[in-house]
């Protein structure tokens, strides 16, 4: 399931038309299964806000009360958020400061209100993201994350079906900062990911006073410097060989040969405009399945699965992209992945 930031009753109408769940309120279908790709907070409008913060606490729980072998919970940069981020902000502080943000994002824009905000919150970049990019957060929020990153539920990696699985995918700078040979089984590479999650955890989250949550070289949230950056925030973008890169970006080229990654975090509106050249759509969608097939210096973007992988090269890079914007898109026309159909 891509990344669920919409409504609950928009997940369950889309789980409900694939024929995960009976009813309104019931579990999964026994049999059934699912892997969650991350992000479970945070869509919608300011009038949205009160609504989405229920939704994305009671989604969460939701999902978490299933076994674990039932359904599969990976983070996204959301989700993290929580716990990096605002880490240690009560829901008095967030009011307060969200204020200061709305006051100037949604408003004039003016410099007095940025700066006041500022004064407020050295700890995050700009008002941008308690307006609009953590708008909907609450601290018991941060509770239910941190207790499922302590229990070892949400994940940073999954694989299964010889595909790997991340909120955001892994490039070969990644796996080299892991020291994972970018020639590693998805497994290996799921294994490593999640063992630097946990380090990460017990380190930031295990102490009477938890500090920002962040993995050396894999993930950084926001701070008072800069945007959060790493292998939850980036996404693919053409890339010409004059042009500096972006941060949170990479180069589609640079992921790792042979490798069938499965992914969220980025919309077809965004992957069209990013990949340029490299897309054959020209116009986006909501609610559709894509792929990305990069050889060399070959790479095109498309909708739809990938081809079977014996009409794939051995040493070509596939990423699919499973993130349909649910919230804007009709529950009966949200693709889920059947994995089984990747082959």
């Amino acid at each position: 399931m891509g990344d669920p930031q919409a409504s609950l009753s928009k997940v369950r109408a889309v789980l409900a038309h694939h024929g995960l769940v009976d009813g309104e309120a019931g579990p999964l279908r026994a049999g059934a299964r699912l892997l969650s790709i991350g992000d479970h907070f945070d869509w919608g409008s300011v009038a949205d806000r009160q609504n989405a913060a229920d939704a994305g606490e009671a989604l969460l729980s939701w999902l978490a009360s299933h076994d674990a072998e039932q359904v599969v919970l990976l983070g996204g940069n959301h989700d993290l958020a929580r716990v990096g981020e605002l880490v240690g902000v009560d829901d008095v502080e967030f009011a307060r400061l969200q204020v200061l943000a709305d006051r100037h994002y949604w408003g004039a824009k003016h410099e007095d209100d940025e700066a006041a905000f500022f004064r407020a919150c050295a700890f995050l970049p700009s008002t941008e993201i308690l307006a609009r990019d953590l708008s909907a957060y609450r601290a018991s929020q941060q509770l239910l994350v941190k207790r499922l990153l302590l229990e070892r539920r949400l994940r940073l990696a999954h694989a299964e079906h010889g595909l790997l699985f991340t909120h955001a995918g892994v490039t070969r700078k990644a796996l080299m900062r892991l020291g994972v040979d970018d020639s590693s089984s998805p497994e290996l590479i799921a294994t490593t990911l999640n063992r630097a999650l946990d380090d990460a955890v017990d380190a930031c989250l295990r102490i009477p006073k938890p500090v920002p949550l962040a993995l050396p070289g894999l993930h950084r949230p926001a701070d008072g410097i800069g945007e959060g950056d790493g292998v939850l925030y980036h996404r693919p973008t053409f890339v010409d060989d004059d042009v500096w890169l972006e941060p949170r970006r990479f180069d589609p080229r640079r992921l790792p040969r042979g490798l069938w990654q499965v992914v969220g975090h980025v919309r077809d509106r965004r992957c069209v405009a990013a990949l340029k050249s490299w897309s054959e759509p020209k116009q986006h969608a909501v609610g559709v399945v894509r792929h990305l097939i990069a050889r060399g210096d070959d790479v095109v973007y498309r909708h739809g699965l990938p081809p079977p992988r014996a009409e794939v090269a051995a040493d070509a890079a596939v990423m699919i992209f499973i993130d349909g914007a649910m919230q804007e898109c009709p529950a009966e026309r949200y693709q889920l992945l059947d994995v089984a159909r990747v082959n």
